[in-house]
Parts: C-alpha cells; sequence; structure tokens
C-alpha cells in the first residue's frame, strides 16, 4: 500500500496542469499535486463556488490539459 502511495505522489509531482482559454492561450499553468490540493481545498471549503466556477469554465470553453513534465536541460 505504501509503495502505491509512493508511486501516486512521485507521478503527481512529475505532471503538470494547464488551464487554457478557449483560444489555446495558457491560463494558469501548475504541478498537478498543487492543483489537487487547491482543488480538494476548494470543494471542501466551499461546494457551490466549486461547482459555479466549474459550470462558468464550461460555458466560457475552458480546457484543463494534464501533461508529462519536460526535462529541464542543464546549462551548457
Amino acid at each position: 500500500m505504501n509503495e502505491k502511495i509512493s508511486e501516486l505522489l512521485a507521478s503527481a509531482s512529475t505532471r503538470v496542469v494547464t488551464i487554457r482559454y478557449a483560444d489555446g492561450r495558457p491560463l494558469v499553468k501548475t504541478k498537478l499535486l498543487h492543483a489537487a490540493a487547491v482543488a480538494a481545498a476548494g470543494v471542501i471549503a466551499a461546494p457551490r463556488l466549486t461547482a459555479a466556477a466549474a459550470v462558468g469554465a464550461l460555458l466560457k470553453g475552458i480546457t484543463l490539459t494534464v501533461d508529462e513534465q519536460a526535462e529541464e536541460a542543464a546549462p551548457a
């Protein structure tokens, strides 16, 4: 069980969440672990506000993508 949790946390720290406007411009880009923590806090603290924000995002055509974080190249 501990191995699976460690594996999930490791993969969450290497993934990036990007929220984009309908035209493709990025609005927010953050690590998956940070986005999950903020989303959980929002759902617990203000579930109606979170639901209203989700509906607003759907109506505006905002998209959310989860990608692998690109390895940063070491300076030469």
